[in-house]
């Protein structure tokens, strides 16, 4: 067996300082690569934040340039940008939170929203297992084929696309910002949207029990029939089905059609010639039938 070294007694006073000396070199570096992971989260924060600001200098969006970032958020809200004419005062965001105004008439007791939220009320029925909800985000169901890979919303989002062209300057969603545009129209004092959300509007007849909303999606709605199987899109899918099957059949008819009328030129082809013939017969016999014909048996006279 191999002896083990012997502690000296410099070795037992050395001991300690040396494990103090690991332990501040271990903390230390464990500091440092926390400053370290710190400083570069600020400075990718910082970055993200000059991009959202419009920022496009060396600066950083720190406490060196805050009337930078001041004067870029008043840019922002200028009332000739889309978000300083929706947050100004009259301005649509405005009209939407006034006292009374729409968000109050939603979100008021006994509103649409407490309707529509309300137990075994539409939401209640749209989640329900088998329910229009399940029905439409299930497997292979309207939202599986909307998202698929080359799907609508593909469609929608690739370079150039309606996104793009709706986004754009002078775009659509631009005209309707715009000073007197669609959302001003909407939004302003007994505008259409005041009209539709007033007490007894329309958005109240709709969300009330046997409403038109309770109609179309409630249990046994308009909705739930028409996707039910054997309901109408079940039957509008066979009738494809059936008029596929018929195509044969319509060829067949074509070409059936066909042989039919290189018949009738042939029936045509063969008239012609007899008609001649009887032009060529002698007179005496045409006559003769004349005569035979204009005969009356005696003692038939009245």
């Amino acid at each position: 067996m191999t002896s083990q070294p012997a502690l000296t007694p410099q070795m037992v006073v050395g001991l300690p300082i040396r494990l103090g000396f690991a332990i501040t070199g271990v903390a230390l570096g464990a500091v440092e690569s926390a400053v370290s992971v710190a400083r570069v989260t600020a400075e990718g924060v910082q970055n993200e934040v000059n991009h959202a600001l419009g920022i496009h200098s060396d600066l950083l969006a720190d406490t060196r340039s805050p009337l930078e970032i001041l004067s870029h958020v008043a840019e922002l809200l200028g009332p000739d940008r889309p978000i300083g004419r929706a947050l100004a005062p009259g301005g649509p965001v405005d009209r939407l939170l006034q006292r009374g105004g729409v968000v109050d008439r939603l979100t008021d007791s006994d509103g649409i929203l407490e309707k529509l939220t309300a137990r075994h009320g539409l939401l209640d029925q749209a989640t329900e297992e088998g329910g229009i909800l399940m029905r439409l985000t299930a497997k292979g169901g309207p939202l599986d084929r909307l998202t698929r890979l080359g799907g609508v919303i593909d469609q929608i989002t690739e370079n150039e696309g309606i996104l793009e062209r709706l986004t754009s300057e002078n775009g659509v969603i631009d005209k309707l910002t715009a000073p007197g545009g669609v959302i001003d129209k909407l939004t302003e004092s007994d505008g259409i949207l005041d009209k539709i959300t007033e007490p007894g509007g329309i958005i109240e007849r709709l969300a009330d029990d046997d409403g038109l909303l309770d109609q179309l999606l409630g249990k046994d709605g308009a909705v739930e029939r028409t996707i039910a199987p054997g309901g109408p899109l079940d039957r509008v899918s066979e009738l494809a089905e059936n008029m596929s099957e018929l195509t044969p059949s319509l060829l067949a008819m074509q070409e059936a059609v066909s042989d039919l009328r290189a018949t009738v030129e042939l029936l045509n082809a063969s008239v012609a010639p007899l008609g001649g013939l009887a032009d060529r017969l002698p007179k005496r016999l045409t006559r003769g039938r004349a005569a035979n014909n204009n005969y009356e048996q005696p003692g038939l006279e009245q």
